[in-house]
């Protein structure tokens, strides 16, 4: 089987979505659209009774962790009505999708715990224990990810085998509140750290505080590929939205707590890359990146919390060029996490519904005994990067990296030095991901 995503720079983007996380004494959350073909907002959902961490988007749908009520309610985004929930979840702050009929969500919780969605029935089909007040989730391979932050007193990140839906491992970033995590093209794991701030018993003195630090590990051997450290705190100004990728720009913004300020990293060469200052002195909660209109959609909301929870924030829409603001729509109360709505991605079962876009084969001969034959096409000189992973997600072999001429090429896998078993393939290309299964027989 084959699971092929549509190239990012193929992909149309439609509109924004803005999970407003409202007052959560009032439980007066909302979901806001902005559509691009018209360039006007409205407010799509309002009913919740709850306050709205985060909205995932999947198969024309939108899964919104609707965090005091216990539920993940269901967004069609083809009407935006509301078509179902998935109840008995603790507190969910985050969803990410496992594959087409599974996803995980966090539930912020101590002892935490991730619980297994089954995205058909709409039901919790399973539950797995990881560390303390869990918030981000990050899918690579066969492997899951969950930042355990603890509200700034966990360094940990849980790793979970996504066919077993089992623990395998425990990760210590050594930093402080590991909140938010991205995974790049090159299939980098980058998770970033708040830091931490201890008051004495009155708080009007700090006695303890550290912060911010991005860290970017290989997701399949644990090794750390860079270690970032800052001077001041980083991540969102209420419990919203930290960091934003952007896979065709290759670029991953990350909030700064202290200012109207965002940092922005190279995902290419894993580094630091500069700082962007956006006008206004209003908080930013959460922010998305349009690479093919050079546009940020930044979500604001008033300094003062007791304003900032009672009246409705804004979005405001910068250019990247020169920062200038272009426009600005009315938002919820707290606007706290932005999606940008792209074209739906493709997916195929077998070779004759992959996109003409990137062309593969499956490998031939299938099951093998040493040796097998992967082929892919290219209409153009592209990146290229083709690895082997064993059913534990370890990467065993990496036959493919760097530049590739058009044309197609066939490359030969030996593997007569593996156990026999069940191997599988990732190929990405310009961000277009394909998996495959092998069979080892010997």
């Amino acid at each position: 089987m084959l699971l092929i995503a549509a190239p990012v720079s193929a992909q149309q983007i439609h509109g924004v979505y803005i999970t407003n996380q409202g007052n959560f004494s009032d439980g007066n959350a909302s979901i806001t659209w902005y559509d691009l073909s018209t360039r006007q907002a409205e407010q799509v959902l309002s009913d919740f009774g709850t306050i709205a961490q985060s909205i995932t988007l999947h198969g024309g749908l939108g899964y919104i962790a609707s965090n005091s009520s216990n539920n993940v309610d269901i967004l069609d985004l083809s009407n935006n009505m509301r078509v179902g929930q998935i109840r008995e979840v603790a507190s969910p702050r985050y969803i990410s999708v496992v594959d087409q009929d599974k996803a995980y969500v966090s539930e912020q919780l101590d002892p935490g715990k991730v619980k297994v969605l089954d995205l058909r029935s709409r039901t919790v089909s399973a539950s797995i224990d990881v560390g303390s007040r869990p918030e981000d989730i990050a899918v690579v391979g066969n492997r899951a990810f969950v930042a355990n932050s603890g509200w700034s007193h966990d360094s940990t990140l849980t790793v979970i085998d996504t066919q077993t839906d089992t623990v395998i491992d425990t990760i210590d970033l050594a930093c402080d509140g590991p909140r938010h995590l991205e995974v790049d093209q090159q299939g980098d794991l980058w998770a970033f750290c708040t830091g931490k701030t201890v008051w004495n018993a009155d708080f009007t003195e700090i006695i303890e505080q550290t912060n911010g630090v991005v860290v970017v590990l290989n997701p399949q051997t644990g090794d750390i590929l860079n270690r970032i450290e800052f001077s001041h705190q980083v991540g969102s100004s209420g419990p919203g939205q930290d960091s934003h990728y952007s896979p065709e720009s290759e670029e991953i913004f990350l909030i700064r707590s202290d200012t109207a300020m965002v940092l922005v990293f190279d995902a290419t060469t894993n580094m630091y890359k500069e700082s962007i200052p956006f006008s206004g002195t209003e908080r930013v909660g959460g922010l998305a990146y349009d690479a093919s209109e050079r546009l940020f959609y930044i979500g604001r909301f008033d300094r003062d919390f007791s304003i900032a929870f009672t009246q409705p924030g804004f979005i405001q829409i910068a250019n990247r060029d020169d920062l200038s603001e272009v426009g600005r729509f009315t938002a919820g109360i707290a606007p706290a996490h932005l999606a940008l709505h792209k074209s739906p991605q493709a997916t195929a079962v077998d070779e004759i519904g992959v996109p003409q876009v990137l062309r593969l084969s499956p490998a031939y001969p299938n099951p093998f005994n040493d040796a097998t034959t992967l082929t892919f096409s290219l209409e153009r000189a592209q990146q290229v990067s083709l690895a082997i992973y064993d059913a534990l997600g370890r990467e065993v072999a990496r036959p493919v990296s760097g530049s590739w001429s058009a044309g197609e090429h066939r490359v030969v896998w030996q593997a007569d030095h593996l156990p026999a078993g069940t191997y599988f393939s990732r190929l990405i290309i310009d961000g277009q991901i394909a998996t495959g299964t092998l069979a080892l027989t010997h």
